[in-house]
């Protein structure tokens, strides 16, 4: 297993009995080479344990890495951060790692940044009726339709199942990581007024998209039409029917790549 250098939080270190330096960081706590008796390093971690009491006013949890949090300004950046990605996760979790290595510049695999963002939903008081459903229970059968109108922006990586761009005819060559960093700043940009501004939804997806559907014109750039479940697949199906008309997803990924998703109808 590989060593790193930033030393863990809590954790109480012992030499070997040979002499050799404590190990800093380890991601090896379950190898049992190191739970050995007479192995040659020892490594006894007590982990820090706070108690957090949530309120109907918190929007979700960020766990985050020490240096990325100290980098970015701490609560108040992921704060900031929440607030700006309205709801989705991947994008706020991805925004906390941007900011931190824009910040610290060079960054080596040894700091490992790196962010968790749960989201929660918010869900209204339940009805006085006794023999009434629960109102999300009633509010999933009525609101889920069978057909969606939608408009994506897709970006291709190296794990997708094509990895030709067929709008530019060639090999798509980015890593994921790369195409959710700017599909996040697309979504960055599309947001930055508070509302979803079509216009720039419009003009990144004729300039970034991969899929055939940004070749049409007008409003209709990105278009898939009508969707019917099933097409692209669970997640993009569990994204695109949970969005209101005239909703911005979240990063949803499927074989195709990395899409945002806008539904119009």
């Amino acid at each position: 297993e590989e060593e790193g250098g930033a030393s863990s939080s809590g954790a109480n270190q012992e030499a070997s009995t040979e002499g050799k330096p404590p190990i800093r960081w380890t991601r090896a706590f379950g190898d049992a080479e190191f739970k050995a008796a007479d192995s040659s390093h020892r490594l006894l971690a007590t982990p820090d344990v706070a108690v957090v009491h949530l309120q109907n006013k918190h929007q979700g949890v960020a766990f985050v890495c020490r240096a990325l949090y100290n980098a970015i300004g701490r609560a108040v950046a992921v704060s900031t951060v929440f607030r700006r990605s309205a709801g989705r996760p991947r994008m706020a979790a991805g925004a906390l790692v941007d900011a931190a290595v824009q910040w610290l510049g060079q960054v080596t695999d040894q700091l490992g940044l790196g962010s968790i963002v749960v989201q929660f939903e918010q869900r209204h008081e339940a009805s006085s009726s006794s023999d009434a459903p629960p109102p999300q229970k009633r509010a999933r059968k009525e609101e889920i339709p069978s057909q969606v109108r939608l408009r994506h922006i897709l970006l291709k990586h190296r794990e997708c199942k094509s990895t030709v761009d067929k709008v530019r005819n060639k090999q798509v060559k980015r890593s994921r990581t790369d195409a959710e960093r700017l599909l996040r700043a697309v979504m960055e940009e599309v947001l930055s007024r508070g509302e979803i501004d079509k216009k720039v939804f419009t003009q990144r997806c004729k300039e970034l998209s991969e899929c055939q559907s940004s070749l049409k014109s007008g409003e209709l750039v990105g278009d898939l039409g009508w969707v019917k479940p099933g097409k692209l697949g669970q997640n993009f199906d569990d994204t695109a029917f949970s969005l209101r008309v005239g909703q911005l997803s979240d990063l949803v990924d499927s074989d195709q790549g990395v899409h945002v998703i806008m539904r119009t109808a």
